[in-house]
């Protein structure tokens, strides 16, 4: 019977000093697949932008009316094509998300304008930078200016 008391001591020790570490893991894991999963939707977008047919110049107007367009706000992220929502995705609660360098922009020749997007949860930080190029990477530390 001491032996069994001792055995279930010893696994709630190291239970207790698990859950943290597994729960923290958990948030870093989510963190993570987030900043991917916007990634993934920054370079989507990027190739839509890119095989859009040019606007013909007598109908300049038109194109900031039916051109898709990147919309990021602190809780979510949404692509629109004129004033309809293609898709919005909400990010997990305890997850905050700000910008740096304006609006999302490509180009149909695929560059683009420079920006981070910054991904906090807690303590931890994930960075989805799109650099002049148009290429989008998510890095564990902010880009150098």
């Amino acid at each position: 019977m001491i032996g069994l008391l001792v055995s279930v001591f010893f696994v709630s020790v190291v239970a207790a000093g698990a859950v943290p570490r597994l729960v923290g893991m958990e948030r870093t894991m989510r963190l993570d697949r987030e900043a991917a999963r916007l990634a993934a939707e920054l370079m989507r977008y990027r190739e839509t932008i890119m095989t859009r047919q040019p606007i013909h110049q007598d109908f300049v107007g038109v194109a900031s009316e039916v051109e898709p367009k990147f919309e990021l706000l602190p809780d979510s992220y949404r692509i629109r094509e004129g004033m309809k929502a293609q898709a919005v995705y909400k990010l997990p609660s305890g997850m905050q998300m700000s910008w740096s360098g304006g609006e999302v922009q490509f180009r149909m020749t695929g560059n683009a304008q420079p920006m981070t997007i910054y991904l906090k949860a807690d303590k931890e930080m994930r960075y989805v930078i799109i650099d002049r190029v148009g290429r989008v990477r998510v890095s564990l530390t902010p880009p150098e200016d």
